[in-house]
C-alpha cells in the first residue's frame, strides 16, 4: 500500500541538517501573519536578538530585514550551534521582550520557520540583494533603501 506523503511542520523538519559555518537564508513568520513587528520598537527589539546571538558566537548576521508580518535573515551558524537549538532560542526571546512592550499574551510566532542552506555556487550577494528588495517587492517602498526595518552589514545599492 503506497502511503501519501506527509504534510505540514514534521515534514518540513525531515532531512533538516544543521552545519556550523553555513550559511543560511532565514524566514521567519509570525503566527497568522499577523502585522505586528514594522515598528521602530519592535524592529530594536529583532535587531538587538540578532546582535547579541552574535556576541554569544551562536551566529554572524549580513542582512536583517523585519517586515510587517516575518523576518528575513542571512546569517551564518557558529560552532557548537544547531539552527533549531538557535530559532527556538531567538523566538523565545523575541516573544517575550515584544509580548511585554505590546502588553499582550500567547505566541508571537510561528511554529515552523523556512531556511534554505546556502550552497557554494550561489552568491551570497544574490540572495543578500534579494533578501534587501522584498519590501519593494511587497509594495511598502519604492526604493529598498526607503524602508527603515533593515540592516546589512554591507553597502547596499
Amino acid at each position: 500500500m503506497k502511503q501519501t506523503p506527509t504534510r505540514g511542520h514534521r515534514q518540513l523538519r525531515k532531512g533538516r541538517h544543521s552545519i556550523p559555518g553555513t550559511y543560511y537564508y532565514l524566514t521567519l513568520a509570525t503566527l497568522n501573519k499577523k502585522p505586528l513587528l514594522a515598528t521602530p520598537k519592535i524592529s530594536d527589539i529583532i535587531f538587538q536578538a540578532f546582535d547579541w546571538l552574535e556576541t554569544k558566537e551562536r551566529l554572524r548576521w549580513f542582512c536583517v530585514i523585519v517586515m510587517p508580518d516575518h523576518i528575513h535573515a542571512v546569517i551564518q551558524l557558529g560552532g557548537k550551534q544547531t539552527l533549531s537549538r538557535l530559532i527556538q532560542s531567538f523566538k523565545s526571546h523575541t516573544a517575550k521582550q515584544v509580548n511585554a512592550y505590546l502588553e499582550r499574551s500567547g505566541s508571537l510566532w510561528q511554529a515552523a520557520y523556512h531556511e534554505h542552506g546556502i550552497r557554494q555556487d550561489e552568491s551570497l550577494n544574490t540572495i543578500i540583494r534579494y533578501c534587501y528588495q522584498n519590501p519593494v517587492r511587497s509594495g511598502l517602498v519604492k526604493a529598498a533603501r526607503d524602508y527603515p526595518f533593515w540592516r546589512c552589514k554591507f553597502e547596499m545599492e
